[in-house]
């Protein structure tokens, strides 16, 4: 079977671009992003970066598929900008597993925010870029737990 790049997932980011405008994004950096995802079957956008201002734009890159949508974007936007045409990569903050003591209530928070986010989208929530989980490695067990709860408390 020959597989060629059609056949896989690209991804584009900018995160090192946030303190531009979405203008100057569009202008300098979306035609080297469109330039890549063309060559690919389906796309993702982002990393830590919000997408929603520059959503006018990103949303012109070829067979977008997935957004992601770190801790600092407005959740709220979700449905409105991605709805079910695009997975919504929802991303927690790590942070709050850091601590050798997770403060389940500020999790449980998040999460609550997060799910009520989402009812009109595909998505999909990770917990991503942990540097360290506070020498307590049982945070990233409970916290998956804390997520099915608020899942099915949906």
């Amino acid at each position: 079977m020959h597989i060629t790049t059609m056949d896989m997932w690209g991804f584009v980011e900018s995160q090192e671009t946030t303190t531009v405008s979405p203008e100057m994004y569009a202008e300098f950096i979306l035609p080297y992003h469109k330039k890549i995802a063309e060559r690919f079957g389906l796309n993702c956008y982002g990393c830590c970066e919000s997408y929603d201002p520059r959503w006018k734009y990103i949303e012109t890159i070829p067979r977008l598929r997935r957004v992601s949508v770190p801790p600092w974007a407005d959740w709220t936007k979700q449905a409105e900008l991605l709805g079910m045409k695009y997975i919504s990569s929802v991303k927690p903050n790590p942070s709050l597993l850091a601590q050798n003591v997770m403060d389940e209530e500020a999790v449980r928070k998040e999460l609550k925010s997060a799910v009520s986010a989402i009812d009109k989208c595909a998505v999909e929530i990770i917990m991503k870029d942990n540097a360290t989980l506070g020498q307590n490695p049982h945070n990233a067990s409970r916290w998956v737990e804390l997520a099915r709860e608020a899942i099915g408390n949906r």
